[in-house]
């Protein structure tokens, strides 16, 4: 396992992948109507449950911000809420008077 300061949005993206399953991908892709014409048109998933990506998030919770707004940029919807995810956590850890 690596330290918080080696994580980079690459790294988690491709770590990411590596957990990826087509099938739940594509049923994703259906969910989200994310065929043309359809209200998510173009996004593109990996296959990763809501709950796998919450534990995820736990692993990069020290994640910089830059690197975050990497994540939030990214092409993937999981790489997008993961984002969201590690940024909630964050805000709640902030101090009252720096939120």
């Amino acid at each position: 396992m690596t330290t918080n300061q080696e994580h980079t949005a690459r790294r988690i993206i491709i770590a990411l992948q590596a957990i990826s399953d087509p099938t739940k991908a594509e049923h994703s892709y259906g969910f989200f109507k994310a065929f043309p014409g359809g209200y998510g048109e173009g996004d593109k998933f990996l296959g990763i449950k809501v709950p796998d990506l919450r534990a995820k998030a736990k692993d990069y919770n020290n994640l910089p911000l830059p690197e975050v707004g990497k994540l939030l940029r990214s092409e993937w919807h999981e790489a997008r809420l993961l984002a969201l995810f590690i940024m909630v956590g964050q805000f709640k850890r902030t101090k009252p008077d720096l939120k």
